[in-house]
């Protein structure tokens, strides 16, 4: 996949739909919920940190595999499940319905990427690109260590 134009989007209240209870599902259930996102969570198994997210009732958990129809109400879906094949079948249904869709293998049966998200209360910063995802983290944890700083030197400068 190339590289892609970074796209902001508002998704306070909105239903995201991640299928998927593993590690990847995880890392975007947290991202999604940084932003407000309501989340709904498909898969007939959770791994630890994603059922300390249901038993903190911080996401709608469905213990169950996918059913076509699953996307329907969805803002936004996350085929983060380790059955490639089943990945591409959320996919499809989210392509012919105009659903955005982030799929993590095959990835490239996705129709947008997650960016590494550098976050304050005012201010966010995304990094993507094709290296491996650790290097994404460590960029994106200097820029959310110098936030503060560079926004706070920006606003004395728009103060002159």
């Amino acid at each position: 996949m190339a590289l892609g134009f970074p796209l902001y989007i508002d998704l306070s209240g909105n239903n995201c739909v991640v299928f998927g209870g593993g590690d990847f599902a995880y890392r975007r259930t947290i991202a999604l919920l940084r932003f407000g996102a309501k989340v709904t969570v498909i898969s007939p198994i959770l791994e630890e940190p994603m059922r300390t997210l249901d038993q903190a009732e911080k996401i709608r958990y469905i213990p169950r595999k996918y059913y076509r129809g699953d996307c329907t109400s969805a803002y936004l879906c996350v085929a983060a499940t380790e059955d490639e094949a089943l990945n591409i079948t959320i996919s499809d249904e989210c392509k012919a319905k105009g659903i955005p869709i982030n799929v993590s293998k095959p990835a490239a049966f996705g129709t947008f990427i997650f960016p590494t998200i550098a976050l304050t209360d005012k201010i966010s910063v995304s990094v993507a690109g094709k290296v491996e995802e650790f290097v994404l983290e460590n960029i994106r944890d200097a820029i959310e260590a110098q936030l503060p700083k560079l926004l706070e030197e920006a606003e004395k400068i728009s103060k002159l």
